[in-house]
């Protein structure tokens, strides 16, 4: 886990949530969000996963000296809203991939998950210093693509059925629309 991640300390708040590390707390709903049809379907490996690979998952994650950082949003009152990630690393280049995004099958379409989006990537380019992040998405994902387009991901390119999209850190000024998120410290 990334060493600027203390668990249980919120990262960034905005206006309808607060961004967290992800913790062993959290993988009941982030399993239970992975496997629903809704959500399965938009990932490569679709199959169904198991609470005991779920964990060992997270154990290596979280025991491991990567910069990765898994991120979960809830509500300022604590109702679990879904999950964002920064991975693969390319410290050459100062940018990485984000993704391994979950939602809430019930609370989509409220503007939450834009939320959660909005500070993680504001966070990532706050405290990692990249220059870019990137991101893949299957090409019939039109609801996903529409909200990687409106917080400033252009695409890129396509290949067997995902499209790449890319934002550059000078994307993203502004915050989250109707005011800014404040950073944790």
């Amino acid at each position: 886990m990334n060493p600027l991640l203390t668990d249980g300390v919120v990262c960034a708040s905005g206006q309808m949530i607060r961004l967290r590390p992800l913790s062993a707390d959290d993988l009941a709903n982030t399993l239970a969000w992975r496997n629903d049809e809704r959500s399965r379907k938009w990932f490569k490996s679709q199959g169904l996963l198991q609470m005991d690979a779920h964990i060992s998952w997270f154990r290596r994650y979280s025991e491991s000296a990567s910069p990765d950082c898994m991120f979960f949003a809830e509500t300022h009152d604590g109702e679990a809203v879904g999950q964002t990630s920064v991975y693969y690393f390319d410290e050459a280049n100062m940018r990485a991939e984000v993704g391994r995004f979950l939602s809430a099958p019930d609370l989509r379409g409220k503007g939450l998950f834009r939320e959660a989006l909005i500070l993680t990537l504001d966070w990532t380019f706050e405290n990692l210093g990249l220059h870019e992040v990137h991101l893949e998405v299957f090409e019939d994902n039109e609801r996903a693509i529409r909200l990687y387009e409106s917080v400033g991901f252009s695409r890129t390119g396509s290949r067997d059925g995902l499209i790449t999209m890319l934002m550059p850190s000078s994307a993203r000024s502004s915050g989250v629309e109707g005011g800014g998120p404040e950073f944790a410290q």
